[in-house]
């Protein structure tokens, strides 16, 4: 799977990439493929866009470089551009990239033109965070090409992507994009079946619902609340999944025995609490739980601490990775992941 060899372009020949959306999600591409010695073509037709993007790639540089992505110093503006329409960048990129926002008809429009104005062959790869490609491809000739690869903020850090083909993809368009991923030093996983919300984000809302009907029915502090998931659950899971923290909870019987000696509690504990509502009243007890939980700090200062000290847990992940016992007994790797 490291190389797909048919009609469409090679991961490792993309010289340049259109952009289509340069909002937090886009920006953030454009610095990782910039990163990557590719250039961007962009279109945003927002006020300001081509400055605010420069400037978040600025900011990102830094910790692109501290993980070894970027080779130099400071960006490159000369690998972006900006263009008048989404054709355009279209027509001109060897792979088209689209982040525009979580509105169908939007995407359906944008979909509409740059599958006119592209070449059949070039692959289209839309960030969506929950629209189902099939439904996308509908505004298609040609849906073959089309392409789920929802990435996880900030993009141009975290390592996940999710491949997500829709009714009509071509199956070596899929192994093109976990290609195309893994050059770009992503962790793409492939899911088998459509959802709303794709699967990583049904996993993350569960666990936020439960933090929301938690807070509203007074169990504990917002503060203590991110605290339990800090302090407790997130060191765990930044080694293994829920899967592999149950297999290991039952000892040497393993998951049989976790299931076998507190079956009935794990049914209690995992049935859902009430699932709150977003009425006047609780949005403003979230935005106070905001508050307490960011000490009032503006969130450019959170964001800035959160991207330099990512680098740090990214490196840890990277250096625990490798002395599992996964990694010294390669065989018993998915085949996605070797």
């Amino acid at each position: 799977m490291d190389q797909v060899v048919n009609q469409y372009i090679n991961p490792a020949d993309i010289r340049s990439v259109a952009v289509l959306g340069t909002g937090s999600v886009g920006a953030s591409w454009s610095a990782l493929f910039m990163a990557h010695g590719i250039n961007v073509i962009a279109y945003d037709p927002s006020e300001g866009a081509e400055q605010r993007t420069r400037d978040f790639i600025s900011a990102a540089w830094p910790a692109l470089q501290d993980l070894g992505r970027a080779q130099t110093a400071v960006p490159d503006f000369s690998m972006l551009g900006f263009v008048q329409s989404a054709g355009e960048a279209a027509a001109m990129a060897d792979v088209i990239q689209e982040n525009v926002p979580e509105r169908e008809e939007l995407k359906a429009r944008v979909l509409t033109e740059v599958d006119a104005a592209a070449d059949p062959e070039k692959i289209i790869i839309s960030s969506t965070g929950g629209i189902p490609p099939s439904r996308m491809q509908q505004h298609c000739k040609h849906p073959q090409r089309l392409v789920v690869l929802h990435p996880f903020n900030p993009t141009h850090l975290i390592p996940l992507v999710e491949v997500v083909g829709g009714k009509d993809t071509d199956p070596r368009v899929l192994e093109w994009a976990m290609t195309f991923a893994r050059s770009l030093g992503k962790h793409p996983i492939l899911l088998h079946a459509e959802a709303s919300g794709h699967m990583t984000n049904r996993l993350q809302f569960a666990l936020v619902r439960e933090a929301v009907s938690c807070l509203l029915e007074g169990v504990a502090s917002a503060d203590d609340i991110d605290a339990a998931l800090r302090y407790g659950l997130a060191p765990r899971w930044a080694l293994m999944g829920s899967f592999m923290t149950l297999h290991l909870a039952g000892g040497s019987g393993g998951m049989k025995g976790i299931l076998d000696h507190a079956g009935p509690a794990l049914e209690q504990w995992w049935t859902p609490g009430p699932t709150p509502r977003l009425t006047p009243e609780v949005k403003q007890r979230l935005a106070e739980a905001a508050e307490e939980v960011s000490a009032g700090k503006p969130v450019n200062e959170w964001v800035q601490w959160r991207d330099i000290s990512l680098v740090d847990v990214l490196r840890l992940q990277q250096q625990v990775e490798s002395s599992s016992p996964a990694a010294t007994n390669p065989q018993t790797l998915p085949k996605e992941t070797i």
